[in-house]
Protein backbone atom coordinates (compact mmCIF):
# COMPACT_ATOMS: atom_id res chain seq x y z
CA UNK A 1 0.00 0.00 0.00
CA UNK A 2 1.25 3.81 -1.30
CA UNK A 3 2.91 5.58 1.95
CA UNK A 4 1.50 8.42 2.90
CA UNK A 5 3.20 11.47 3.28
CA UNK A 6 1.64 13.95 5.79
CA UNK A 7 1.97 17.40 6.88
CA UNK A 8 4.09 17.04 9.79
CA UNK A 9 4.01 18.65 13.47
CA UNK A 10 6.83 19.93 13.86
CA UNK A 11 5.84 22.13 17.84
CA UNK A 12 3.31 21.79 20.59
CA UNK A 13 1.29 24.95 18.71
CA UNK A 14 2.03 24.12 15.16
CA UNK A 15 -1.30 24.06 13.24
CA UNK A 16 -0.70 23.99 9.67
CA UNK A 17 2.20 24.21 7.15
CA UNK A 18 2.90 26.13 3.78
CA UNK A 19 4.77 23.81 1.25
CA UNK A 20 7.17 26.19 -0.15
CA UNK A 21 8.60 23.74 -2.95
CA UNK A 22 9.00 20.50 -3.82
CA UNK A 23 12.38 18.92 -4.67
CA UNK A 24 11.07 15.99 -6.08
CA UNK A 25 8.40 15.24 -9.16
CA UNK A 26 5.74 12.69 -9.21
CA UNK A 27 7.55 9.25 -10.69
CA UNK A 28 11.42 10.33 -9.02
CA UNK A 29 13.00 7.45 -7.48
CA UNK A 30 13.72 8.58 -3.54
CA UNK A 31 15.92 6.85 -1.02
CA UNK A 32 15.01 7.50 2.86
CA UNK A 33 16.11 10.75 3.83
CA UNK A 34 16.18 12.61 0.60
CA UNK A 35 14.63 15.67 1.10
CA UNK A 36 11.10 15.57 -0.42
CA UNK A 37 9.99 19.06 0.00
CA UNK A 38 9.84 22.51 1.94
CA UNK A 39 7.35 23.73 4.36
CA UNK A 40 7.40 26.91 6.00
CA UNK A 41 5.08 27.82 9.33
CA UNK A 42 5.29 31.22 11.04
CA UNK A 43 8.86 32.09 11.19
CA UNK A 44 10.47 28.17 10.31
CA UNK A 45 11.22 26.16 7.14
CA UNK A 46 11.75 22.59 7.45
CA UNK A 47 12.97 19.83 5.32
CA UNK A 48 10.60 16.62 4.73
CA UNK A 49 12.54 13.48 4.44
CA UNK A 50 11.46 10.45 2.45
CA UNK A 51 10.68 7.93 5.49
CA UNK A 52 11.41 4.84 3.27
CA UNK A 53 12.89 4.39 -0.09
CA UNK A 54 10.08 4.30 -3.20
CA UNK A 55 9.30 6.74 -5.82
CA UNK A 56 7.33 9.70 -5.20
CA UNK A 57 3.50 8.53 -6.47
CA UNK A 58 0.35 11.50 -6.49
CA UNK A 59 1.38 14.75 -5.25
CA UNK A 60 -1.90 16.43 -3.05
CA UNK A 61 -0.56 19.76 -2.54
CA UNK A 62 0.88 22.27 -4.60
CA UNK A 63 3.64 24.82 -3.67
CA UNK A 64 2.41 28.22 -1.61
CA UNK A 65 -0.41 26.29 -0.26
CA UNK A 66 -1.00 25.38 3.33
CA UNK A 67 -2.56 22.25 4.45
CA UNK A 68 -3.55 21.44 8.17
CA UNK A 69 -1.03 19.22 10.71
CA UNK A 70 -1.75 15.93 9.11
CA UNK A 71 -3.48 16.45 5.80
CA UNK A 72 -2.00 14.07 3.46
CA UNK A 73 0.33 15.78 0.82
CA UNK A 74 1.26 13.19 -1.09
CA UNK A 75 2.19 9.15 -1.74
CA UNK A 76 4.95 7.50 -1.84
CA UNK A 77 5.02 3.99 -3.82
CA UNK A 78 6.95 0.94 -2.81
CA UNK A 79 8.59 -1.09 -5.51
CA UNK A 80 5.77 -2.86 -7.51
CA UNK A 81 3.55 -0.30 -6.61
CA UNK A 82 1.90 1.74 -9.35
CA UNK A 83 0.49 5.69 -9.20
CA UNK A 84 -3.06 3.79 -9.92
CA UNK A 85 -3.47 2.34 -6.99
CA UNK A 86 -2.96 5.94 -5.07
CA UNK A 87 -6.26 6.60 -6.41
CA UNK A 88 -8.01 3.65 -4.90
CA UNK A 89 -6.04 3.61 -1.57
CA UNK A 90 -8.49 3.57 1.22
CA UNK A 91 -5.77 6.14 2.77
CA UNK A 92 -5.95 9.08 0.63
CA UNK A 93 -8.26 10.60 3.28
CA UNK A 94 -9.89 14.27 3.25
CA UNK A 95 -7.08 16.54 4.26
CA UNK A 96 -9.56 18.09 6.56
CA UNK A 97 -9.90 14.63 8.20
CA UNK A 98 -6.17 14.62 8.70
CA UNK A 99 -6.11 17.24 10.54
CA UNK A 100 -8.20 16.80 13.18
CA UNK A 101 -10.64 18.03 14.85
CA UNK A 102 -12.07 19.44 12.11
CA UNK A 103 -16.12 20.36 12.14
CA UNK A 104 -17.80 17.65 10.45
CA UNK A 105 -19.70 20.18 8.15
CA UNK A 106 -16.10 21.81 7.06
CA UNK A 107 -15.59 20.21 3.11
CA UNK A 108 -12.11 19.19 2.82
CA UNK A 109 -11.10 21.45 -0.28
CA UNK A 110 -12.07 24.51 2.61
CA UNK A 111 -10.03 23.06 4.98
CA UNK A 112 -6.63 23.41 2.32
CA UNK A 113 -7.70 26.32 0.74
CA UNK A 114 -5.37 29.56 1.37
CA UNK A 115 -6.67 31.99 3.95
CA UNK A 116 -8.27 35.14 2.18
CA UNK A 117 -5.53 37.42 1.57
CA UNK A 118 -2.86 35.43 1.73
CA UNK A 119 -2.17 34.08 4.70
CA UNK A 120 -3.59 35.76 7.05
CA UNK A 121 -6.32 34.20 8.95
CA UNK A 122 -8.87 36.44 10.16
CA UNK A 123 -12.57 35.82 11.57
CA UNK A 124 -15.68 37.08 8.87
CA UNK A 125 -16.49 39.82 10.89
CA UNK A 126 -12.98 41.00 11.35
CA UNK A 127 -12.86 40.70 7.39
CA UNK A 128 -15.88 42.34 6.45
CA UNK A 129 -15.43 45.61 8.93
CA UNK A 130 -11.59 45.73 7.62
CA UNK A 131 -12.96 45.97 4.12
CA UNK A 132 -15.51 48.94 5.71
CA UNK A 133 -12.13 50.74 7.04
CA UNK A 134 -10.53 50.29 3.94
CA UNK A 135 -7.37 48.40 6.52
CA UNK A 136 -4.91 45.66 5.13
CA UNK A 137 -5.36 42.72 7.23
CA UNK A 138 -2.24 41.87 6.68
CA UNK A 139 -0.87 45.05 8.84
CA UNK A 140 -3.14 43.43 12.14
CA UNK A 141 -1.80 41.98 14.86
CA UNK A 142 -4.18 38.96 15.57
CA UNK A 143 -4.86 38.15 18.94
CA UNK A 144 -7.51 34.98 18.47
CA UNK A 145 -6.46 31.41 18.03
CA UNK A 146 -3.66 30.46 16.10
CA UNK A 147 -2.52 34.54 15.49
CA UNK A 148 -6.18 34.71 13.95
CA UNK A 149 -7.22 38.49 13.36
CA UNK A 150 -11.13 39.34 15.48
CA UNK A 151 -13.01 42.24 15.51
CA UNK A 152 -11.66 44.44 17.70
CA UNK A 153 -8.06 43.75 16.10
CA UNK A 154 -9.30 45.98 13.19
CA UNK A 155 -11.10 47.87 15.63
CA UNK A 156 -7.25 48.64 17.56
CA UNK A 157 -5.71 48.58 14.51
CA UNK A 158 -8.19 51.52 12.93
CA UNK A 159 -7.72 53.58 16.27
CA UNK A 160 -3.95 53.53 15.82
CA UNK A 161 -4.25 55.13 12.56
CA UNK A 162 -3.37 52.05 10.26
CA UNK A 163 -3.24 53.38 7.03
CA UNK A 164 -5.20 51.18 3.98
CA UNK A 165 -3.71 49.80 1.71
CA UNK A 166 -3.00 51.76 -1.50
CA UNK A 167 -5.80 52.38 -4.01
CA UNK A 168 -5.87 50.92 -7.33
CA UNK A 169 -5.28 54.76 -8.40
CA UNK A 170 -2.89 55.29 -6.21
CA UNK A 171 -0.69 52.58 -7.22
CA UNK A 172 -1.07 53.49 -11.21
CA UNK A 173 0.26 56.41 -10.48
CA UNK A 174 3.19 56.44 -8.24
CA UNK A 175 5.29 59.55 -7.77
CA UNK A 176 8.11 58.07 -8.66
CA UNK A 177 7.94 55.16 -11.46
CA UNK A 178 10.20 51.77 -10.56
CA UNK A 179 13.16 51.96 -12.84
CA UNK A 180 14.32 49.02 -14.97
CA UNK A 181 16.71 48.06 -11.49
CA UNK A 182 13.86 48.28 -9.33
CA UNK A 183 12.50 44.32 -7.87
CA UNK A 184 9.77 43.32 -5.47
CA UNK A 185 10.23 40.89 -3.56
CA UNK A 186 7.04 39.26 -2.22
CA UNK A 187 6.27 38.88 1.45
CA UNK A 188 7.59 35.58 3.07
CA UNK A 189 5.88 34.45 5.70
CA UNK A 190 8.65 35.21 8.38
CA UNK A 191 8.65 38.74 6.88
CA UNK A 192 4.74 38.99 7.40
CA UNK A 193 5.14 37.79 11.18
CA UNK A 194 7.68 40.25 12.03
CA UNK A 195 5.66 42.78 10.23
CA UNK A 196 2.35 41.75 12.75
CA UNK A 197 4.44 41.16 15.72
CA UNK A 198 6.32 44.92 15.51
CA UNK A 199 2.89 46.27 14.75
CA UNK A 200 1.00 44.67 17.80
CA UNK A 201 3.71 45.93 20.07
CA UNK A 202 3.55 48.95 18.85
CA UNK A 203 0.45 49.21 19.23
CA UNK A 204 -0.71 47.24 22.07
CA UNK A 205 1.68 48.10 25.14
CA UNK A 206 3.05 51.47 25.95
CA UNK A 207 6.31 51.25 25.39
CA UNK A 208 8.57 53.49 27.24
CA UNK A 209 12.58 53.34 27.07
CA UNK A 210 15.11 53.78 30.20
CA UNK A 211 18.89 53.88 29.37
CA UNK A 212 22.46 53.86 31.24
CA UNK A 213 25.98 53.66 30.39
CA UNK A 214 28.24 50.91 32.16
CA UNK A 215 31.68 50.55 32.68
CA UNK A 216 32.74 47.24 30.62
CA UNK A 217 36.01 46.66 32.22
CA UNK A 218 35.01 44.17 34.55
CA UNK A 219 32.39 41.97 32.36
CA UNK A 220 35.66 42.20 29.68
CA UNK A 221 38.13 41.06 32.50
CA UNK A 222 35.87 38.17 33.09
CA UNK A 223 35.10 36.37 30.09
CA UNK A 224 39.32 36.60 29.47
CA UNK A 225 39.39 34.95 32.56
CA UNK A 226 36.69 32.07 32.15
CA UNK A 227 36.94 31.91 27.98
CA UNK A 228 39.95 29.04 28.20
CA UNK A 229 37.75 27.29 30.77
CA UNK A 230 34.42 27.29 28.73
CA UNK A 231 36.43 26.57 25.68
CA UNK A 232 37.85 23.46 27.27
CA UNK A 233 35.10 21.99 28.41
CA UNK A 234 31.92 23.11 26.17
CA UNK A 235 33.84 22.99 23.21
CA UNK A 236 32.60 27.13 22.77
CA UNK A 237 33.96 30.59 22.71
CA UNK A 238 32.50 32.05 25.05
CA UNK A 239 30.73 35.87 24.43
CA UNK A 240 30.34 39.14 25.99
CA UNK A 241 26.65 38.05 24.98
CA UNK A 242 26.38 34.79 26.87
CA UNK A 243 27.57 37.01 29.82
CA UNK A 244 25.12 39.28 29.60
CA UNK A 245 21.99 37.00 28.70
CA UNK A 246 23.08 35.33 32.31
CA UNK A 247 23.83 38.79 34.00
CA UNK A 248 20.44 39.82 32.43
CA UNK A 249 18.52 36.63 34.00
CA UNK A 250 20.36 37.33 37.69
CA UNK A 251 18.83 40.75 37.14
CA UNK A 252 15.24 39.71 36.35
CA UNK A 253 15.37 37.33 39.27
CA UNK A 254 15.93 40.42 41.80
CA UNK A 255 13.06 42.18 40.18
CA UNK A 256 10.33 39.28 38.42
CA UNK A 257 8.06 42.48 37.92
CA UNK A 258 10.00 42.89 34.72
CA UNK A 259 9.89 39.01 33.79
CA UNK A 260 5.85 39.09 33.38
CA UNK A 261 2.91 39.38 30.92
CA UNK A 262 0.16 41.71 30.79
CA UNK A 263 -3.03 39.55 30.04
CA UNK A 264 -7.13 40.55 30.21
CA UNK A 265 -7.48 39.12 33.86
CA UNK A 266 -4.48 40.73 35.25
CA UNK A 267 -0.03 41.12 34.97
CA UNK A 268 1.00 37.15 35.44
CA UNK A 269 4.47 36.81 37.38
CA UNK A 270 6.09 34.06 35.40
CA UNK A 271 8.75 31.98 37.50
CA UNK A 272 11.24 30.83 35.17
CA UNK A 273 13.39 32.64 32.98
CA UNK A 274 13.54 31.93 29.19
CA UNK A 275 15.88 33.95 27.86
CA UNK A 276 15.21 35.57 23.80
CA UNK A 277 17.88 35.67 21.92
CA UNK A 278 17.10 38.29 18.80
CA UNK A 279 18.90 36.94 15.67
CA UNK A 280 19.28 38.22 11.99
CA UNK A 281 19.08 35.67 9.19
CA UNK A 282 18.91 36.43 5.09
CA UNK A 283 15.34 36.07 5.63
CA UNK A 284 14.56 38.07 8.55
CA UNK A 285 14.75 38.42 12.39
CA UNK A 286 14.35 35.41 14.56
CA UNK A 287 14.01 35.34 18.64
CA UNK A 288 15.77 31.90 19.52
CA UNK A 289 15.14 30.60 23.31
CA UNK A 290 17.22 29.68 25.88
CA UNK A 291 15.04 27.80 28.50
CA UNK A 292 15.50 28.19 32.58
CA UNK A 293 18.73 30.33 31.79
CA UNK A 294 19.12 30.79 35.77
CA UNK A 295 19.75 27.65 35.91
CA UNK A 296 22.49 27.08 33.34
CA UNK A 297 25.90 27.67 33.85
CA UNK A 298 27.87 30.04 31.63
CA UNK A 299 29.44 26.90 29.66
CA UNK A 300 25.85 25.48 28.99
CA UNK A 301 24.78 28.83 27.85
CA UNK A 302 27.31 29.61 25.14
CA UNK A 303 27.13 25.88 23.71
CA UNK A 304 23.22 26.31 23.50
CA UNK A 305 23.68 29.93 22.17
CA UNK A 306 26.51 28.44 19.54
CA UNK A 307 23.68 25.23 18.48
CA UNK A 308 20.96 28.10 18.00
CA UNK A 309 22.83 29.94 15.35
CA UNK A 310 24.38 26.69 13.86
CA UNK A 311 20.25 25.71 13.39
CA UNK A 312 19.87 29.41 12.64
CA UNK A 313 22.52 29.30 9.70
CA UNK A 314 21.39 25.69 8.01
CA UNK A 315 17.64 26.70 8.70
CA UNK A 316 16.89 23.93 10.72
CA UNK A 317 14.95 25.62 13.72
CA UNK A 318 11.89 23.86 15.09
CA UNK A 319 8.96 25.45 16.30
CA UNK A 320 9.96 25.19 19.82
CA UNK A 321 13.34 26.28 19.17
CA UNK A 322 11.85 30.18 18.94
CA UNK A 323 8.74 30.19 21.01
CA UNK A 324 8.45 30.49 24.74
CA UNK A 325 10.86 33.65 25.85
CA UNK A 326 9.94 35.07 28.48
CA UNK A 327 12.09 38.31 28.28
CA UNK A 328 14.48 39.17 24.98
CA UNK A 329 18.24 40.88 24.78
CA UNK A 330 19.37 42.04 21.73
CA UNK A 331 22.95 42.61 21.18
CA UNK A 332 23.91 44.83 18.50
CA UNK A 333 27.54 45.24 19.50
CA UNK A 334 29.14 42.80 16.68
CA UNK A 335 28.10 46.41 14.10
CA UNK A 336 30.00 48.97 16.60
CA UNK A 337 26.31 50.20 17.80
CA UNK A 338 26.68 52.73 20.49
CA UNK A 339 22.83 53.15 21.16
CA UNK A 340 19.30 51.73 19.79
CA UNK A 341 16.43 50.76 21.39
CA UNK A 342 14.82 47.55 20.76
CA UNK A 343 10.63 46.93 20.07
CA UNK A 344 9.02 44.44 22.86
CA UNK A 345 9.03 40.74 21.80
CA UNK A 346 5.40 40.48 22.14
CA UNK A 347 3.30 38.64 24.60
CA UNK A 348 6.71 39.74 27.22
CA UNK A 349 6.63 42.92 28.87
CA UNK A 350 10.54 44.30 28.42
CA UNK A 351 13.51 44.09 25.81
CA UNK A 352 17.04 45.04 26.81
CA UNK A 353 19.16 46.57 24.17
CA UNK A 354 22.99 46.08 24.34
CA UNK A 355 24.93 48.31 22.73
CA UNK A 356 28.91 47.87 21.44
CA UNK A 357 31.44 47.94 23.81
CA UNK A 358 33.50 51.31 23.16
CA UNK A 359 36.47 53.00 25.08
CA UNK A 360 35.21 56.45 25.97
CA UNK A 361 36.88 58.88 28.32
CA UNK A 362 34.99 59.16 31.91
CA UNK A 363 35.55 60.61 35.25
CA UNK A 364 36.83 58.11 37.86
CA UNK A 365 37.45 59.83 41.35
CA UNK A 366 37.86 63.08 40.09
CA UNK A 367 40.50 62.43 37.27
CA UNK A 368 39.81 61.50 33.41
CA UNK A 369 40.45 58.24 32.37
CA UNK A 370 39.60 56.08 29.21
CA UNK A 371 37.30 53.18 30.16
CA UNK A 372 35.74 50.27 28.20
CA UNK A 373 32.32 51.54 27.99
CA UNK A 374 28.88 49.91 27.16
CA UNK A 375 25.34 51.43 26.51
CA UNK A 376 22.06 49.22 27.70
CA UNK A 377 18.81 50.39 26.96
CA UNK A 378 15.35 49.11 28.41
CA UNK A 379 11.91 49.36 26.54
CA UNK A 380 9.42 48.11 28.71
CA UNK A 381 5.70 48.16 29.15
CA UNK A 382 4.68 50.90 30.99
CA UNK A 383 0.95 49.49 31.94
CA UNK A 384 3.00 46.70 33.84
CA UNK A 385 6.59 47.79 34.68
CA UNK A 386 6.69 51.54 37.04
CA UNK A 387 9.72 53.69 36.13
CA UNK A 388 10.77 52.78 39.65
CA UNK A 389 10.72 49.79 39.47
CA UNK A 390 12.27 49.84 35.76
CA UNK A 391 14.89 52.39 37.35
CA UNK A 392 16.09 49.76 40.35
CA UNK A 393 16.09 46.73 37.87
CA UNK A 394 18.94 48.95 35.58
CA UNK A 395 20.48 49.78 38.53
CA UNK A 396 20.96 46.50 39.62
CA UNK A 397 22.24 45.16 35.76
CA UNK A 398 24.58 47.95 35.88
CA UNK A 399 26.11 46.63 39.49
CA UNK A 400 26.21 42.88 37.82
CA UNK A 401 27.83 44.31 34.72
CA UNK A 402 30.25 46.29 36.58
CA UNK A 403 30.99 43.55 39.25
CA UNK A 404 29.97 40.26 37.51
CA UNK A 405 31.32 38.37 40.17
CA UNK A 406 27.70 39.33 42.23
CA UNK A 407 25.61 37.31 40.36
CA UNK A 408 27.58 34.16 42.51
CA UNK A 409 25.91 35.26 45.55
Amino acid sequence: MPVEIVMPKLGLTMTEGLIVEWKKKEGDPVKKGDILFVLETEKVTYEVEAPEDGTLGKILVMEQETVPVGAVVAYLLKPGEAAAEVVAAPAAAPRAEAASPAPAAAPAAQAVAPPAGGRVKATPLAKKIAKEYGIDLSLVAGTGPGGRVMREDVEKAKAAGVKPPATATEAAAPTTAPSAEDRLVAFTGMRRTIAKKMLQSKIEAAQTYMSNTVDASKIQQYREELLPFVEKKYGVRLTITDLMMKITGAALREHPVINTRWTDKGVLYLSDVHMGMAMALDEGLIVPVIKNINAKSLGQIAQERTALIKKGKTNSFLPDDIKGSTFTLSAMGMFGIEQFTAIINQPENAILGVAAIIDKPVVVKGQIVIRPMMNVNLSYDHRTIDGAEAGKFMQTLKAFIEEPVLILA
